[in-house]
């Protein structure tokens, strides 16, 4: 198979090319601007020297004698040298010459057949053949002391010495010419290597075989995926992003903005675009669509973002499986650790024959742990919320945090798996903001989380309060804003947004009060009876 041609090689051969193609239209066009202005540069100096001439009186004394003299010849001849014309010759009425550069001319007739306009009055520059060859002339008529015409004067120059003229300013055109040339393939050089940097060293025959992969594997993942610049401008999407947004085939991407698409929610989108923000849920297009933000950079610079979508249903069953496995994983990580120190301790204390000691260890440590286990078990009757619940109140022991379940909370089975999808998103999201909460507290109060959960005829109730340093009012103004953060990273700051967008999905509310621990308090009402969905938050 033939190797495709460097695009580099390519484009310094074509401008290589290109240079020389106008190199040679210049030379030449050079050389007839050149022979063209020289040639009218001497046809000028001849008419001039002609004019003076012909104003001489010794000029005009011998025409009006028609007789030549030794020092009119000698006079003639000087200017003719001192002006480095070819020839200077005086005629008469009849043409014929009184002063010529070769004596053996003067008295025969004047060659060429353009002398007549001169005698009737006319200054002028022609080219004719003479008797000294081919030449370009300047002819004027001489008038008598009674104004009169008496004869005509004919200076001219050599097509032989315009020639030699013109040849001597050949090399500054071919100099030209090659620097020109030469130039063209330094800018050539300089355009390949650029061309390639711009291209990131990928070469065409590349370049379209990427293009290619690239639809390739874009319309066959099963997500859909959307590019958009920092304007919000649709780059390209893929044909599964059509079918989830319900646009047409022949609507081009260029003509869309993401406000186009997600009216709703692109505010959202634009918004501190330099986050990565992963797993979120929006209602667009009268279904949950569970999105992933991601920004792209090019040359360091921040150039768009890449959004991906697929509808809620398809991956629900899928992410409540692997919710469960990764907090059945974090408690099992959680408890070993735990138990590790704990069984060091268990195994000094019997080292040390401290069996009383050793006993009254174990009973303190089942007792907390089983009064949690004795509490989810008979009061909180949905699996989901009870394992959820168990591993956060590892992850607070770990971080030495007490974390207590109301004796008052009860829970029954939750039917709807979307609404318990959401209740597991909802109370993570809280429990797991009043853990940090009291993390960063400055006070010496007693690090605790207390949730709550309870039920009505119509309302599934659950309360979450900490013991931090609480929440403002103003500060509570602003926490459901997608970009509102009180920690750092690029997965901080939606949290909230998501819990409220989920309260809004299930017609829930949210309040908030000072806790009695002396921290942030929250309280979740969502109705138990399902009402059909909204898409706004």
């Amino acid at each position: 198979m033939r190797r495709p041609k460097r695009l580099e090689t390519w484009l310094i051969s074509v401008v290589t090319c290109l240079s020389l193609l106008l190199c040679a239209l210049f030379g030449g066009i050079s050389y007839q601007i050149l022979s063209r202005s020289i040639t009218e540069q001497l046809g000028a100096k001849a008419l001039g020297l002609a004019h003076a001439v012909a104003t001489r009186g010794d000029v005009i004394t011998s025409l009006e004698k028609g007789i030549s003299s030794p020092q009119l010849l000698a006079a003639i001849e000087g200017i003719r040298l001192a002006s480095k014309a070819d020839f200077i010759v005086v005629g008469d009425t009849h043409k014929h010459r009184i002063v010529h550069p070769d004596p053996n001319k003067i008295g025969k007739m004047m060659e060429g057949g353009d002398s007549q306009a001169a005698l009737q009055g006319e200054a002028y520059i022609s080219e004719a053949q003479g008797s000294l060859g081919r030449s370009i002339r300047g002819k004027v008529p001489v008038y008598g002391e009674q104004g009169h015409i008496i004869g005509l004067v004919s200076v001219g120059f050599l097509s032989q010495s315009v020639g030699v003229l013109i040849d001597k300013r050949i090399p500054e055109i071919i100099i030209t010419v090659l620097g020109v040339l030469w130039m063209g393939v330094l800018v050539a050089f300089w355009m390949g290597r650029q061309v390639r940097e711009m291209l990131f060293g990928l070469q065409p025959a590349e370049i379209g075989r990427l293009f290619v992969e690239q639809d390739a594997i874009l319309n066959t993942v099963r997500m859909g995926v959307v590019a958009l610049d920092a304007d919000g401008r649709i780059r390209k999407l893929n044909q599964r992003a059509r079918e989830i947004l319900a646009l047409s085939p022949t609507c081009q991407p260029n003509d869309l903005m993401l406000s186009d698409l997600l009216p709703q929610h692109a505010d959202f989108l634009l918004t501190n675009q330099n986050k990565t923000i992963r797993g979120f849920e929006l209602f667009a297009n009268e279904q949950w669509l569970v999105m992933s933000r991601v920004p792209f950079q090019v040359r360091d610079q921040n150039d768009g973002l890449l959004l991906t979508m697929r509808p809620a249903d398809e991956i629900e069953r899928l992410s409540q499986q692997l919710a469960k496995v990764q907090e059945f994983a974090e408690m099992l990580r959680v408890q070993t650790h735990d138990y590790s120190n704990k069984l060091h301790t268990l195994g000094a204390l019997l080292q040390l024959k401290a069996y009383d000691k050793a006993v009254e260890f174990i009973g303190q440590e089942s007792q907390g742990w089983q009064a949690q286990i004795h509490l989810l078990l008979s009061q909180i009757h949905e699996p989901t919320i009870a394992g959820l619940l168990l591993g956060k109140y590892h992850k607070a022991k770990e971080l030495n945090i007490e974390f207590q379940i109301s004796p008052d909370s009860q829970l029954s089975d939750v039917q709807d798996a979307i609404m318990l999808e959401r209740m597991v998103s909802i109370m993570g999201n809280l429990i797991d903001n009043a853990i940090e909460a009291v993390q960063r507290a400055n006070n010496h109060k007693p690090r605790r989380v207390v949730v709550t959960l309870d039920e009505t005829t119509s309302n599934l109730i659950f309360d979450v309060e900490d013991s931090g340093d609480g929440i403002s009012k103003t500060e509570y103004s602003t926490i459901f804003d997608p970009d509102y953060s009180s920690k750092q990273g690029a997965q901080h700051g939606v949290g909230m947004y998501i819990v409220n967008t989920y309260l809004c999905a299930c017609h829930g509310s949210l309040e908030f009060a000072d806790s009695d621990l002396g921290g942030a308090r929250f309280s979740v009402y969502i109705p138990t009876k399902p009402l059909p969905e909204v898409g706004t938050v």
